[in-house]
């Protein structure tokens, strides 16, 4: 192959925020050793505007996999990449469509997965260590660029994050109180969200302790925080959910003290900002690789049940029907755990 100076690289991450963010280590790596190199990153579009600020990347690629005529989408999309005439692609994503649009990117060089969907259609197949933590993972894939001497000081970890002077001034004005600790307690899947009875004893002991709160979750997690923010009626408690973008709940969680997250986004922006993080799980456990890496912190968890975990995503109820791992958590514990970090 020829020099990698100017080559040309696609990444493709189609999945959620948390995994496009623990992507961004790749991007800051490849660019620490090839500063000449254009990296373009595709990704889905309500998660564009957290890499757009990014300084490592040259151009962020939408895909939109939902509704209208998919695979109309998936041409155009296709057509894009092929514009871009990418030397490299490289695809942490496992799965259907993007193996599909890395094979046929045209590129010489497609690395990804052994354990992908279609992983035959690579070039360059890495394994996918189950425990190891997905950065880690990642960054594996760095390491099959052809050509790339891996030096380890050239390594980046921590995602960074950059949001603009607007964002941060909106986070400021939210939620700019001294004592404050972010609070995420939901999640796109029942068995990763704490029960509503269980968030309030959390809120309720936190208060009564003297902390201010801001309550950070998604437009899908509003009816949850809501149902919160009316029973307390309290100035110490801020809703901001579904009230900020990925880059200002990130801003928040760098203005507050610490912050306690179930298995979900929260914990990979509160790695990336660098604050101590009390991470509660319930249904999955580190062993899949999310964790904060890059931060200090704490699990909170019910380490004696015999069904955890039960899957590494996510389910829409407990099998058994008890959810003891999230209904036996101690509210204490969890708190005299951030207070141990802070």
């Amino acid at each position: 192959m020829n020099s990698m100076k100017n080559k040309r690289i696609l990444i493709i991450q189609t999945a959620f925020l948390g995994d496009v963010i623990l992507a961004l280590p790749m991007v800051q790596t490849i660019k620490n050793h090839l500063p000449e190199a254009s990296i373009d990153f595709l990704c889905i579009p309500a998660i564009a505007s957290v890499l757009k600020n990014h300084p490592a990347l040259n151009e962020v690629l939408e895909y939109d996999k939902k509704g209208g005529d998919k695979f109309d989408k998936f041409i155009d999309v296709l057509n894009k990449i092929r514009e871009g005439e990418y030397d490299i692609v490289i695809t942490p994503h496992r799965y259907l469509r993007s193996a599909l649009l890395t094979y046929y990117s045209e590129s010489k060089v497609r690395i990804g997965f052994k354990n992908s969907t279609l992983s035959f259609l690579l070039t360059n197949k890495v394994a996918y260590v189950k425990d190891k933590h997905e950065i880690l993972r990642n960054l594996d894939l760095v390491k099959n660029i052809p050509d790339i001497h891996n030096d380890e000081n050239k390594v980046s970890l921590k995602p960074e994050l950059y949001p603009l002077p607007e964002q941060k001034e909106k986070a400021r004005k939210l939620a700019g109180r001294s004592n404050l600790i972010c609070f995420a307690p939901c999640s796109k899947w029942f068995t990763k969200q704490l029960p509503i009875d269980k968030s309030k004893e959390i809120i309720k002991n936190l208060i009564l302790k003297g902390y201010n709160l801001a309550l950070l979750g998604g437009d899908a997690d509003t009816s949850y925080c809501g149902e919160l923010e009316i029973y307390f009626k309290d100035d110490s408690l801020i809703n901001l959910c579904g009230k900020t973008d990925p880059l200002e709940s990130y801003e928040v969680i760098k203005l507050s003290k610490g912050l306690i997250t179930v298995d979900s986004a929260a914990q990979h922006l509160g790695a990336a900002s660098g604050v101590p993080i009390i991470l509660i799980y319930g249904s999955t456990d580190k062993s899949f690789g999310f964790y904060p890496l890059t931060s200090k912190h704490k699990i909170a968890e019910i380490e004696t049940l015999e069904c955890r975990p039960c899957t590494d995503h996510g389910r829409e109820k407990c099998p058994l029907g008890h959810f003891k791992c999230m209904n036996d958590l101690d509210a204490n514990k969890i708190i005299e755990y951030l207070e141990m970090l802070i």
